[in-house]
């Protein structure tokens, strides 16, 4: 039988949103300040800094998105 999701069901995965908002934003901090040195200085190591943010916030999507995928 199938039953509605009563708001119970979600507090894990509403503990982990709280979570993943926070990784996100901090994320996103650093991002814009990896960008920023990059416009100051574009060097190798500072387009490696900018990649490995974005990186970084792709995992956390990624993350998200699989666990709202399980039952």
């Amino acid at each position: 039988m199938n039953k509605a999701p009563t708001p119970t069901d979600h507090r894990a995965f509403d503990a982990l949103g709280e979570v993943w908002a926070l990784d996100l934003t901090q994320a996103h901090e650093r991002l814009v300040d990896a960008r920023a040195h990059q416009r100051a200085k574009d060097s190798t190591s500072n387009r490696a800094h900018v990649a490995a943010c974005r990186a970084h916030i792709d995992a956390i999507l990624d993350m998200y998105l699989e666990v709202r995928r399980l039952p």
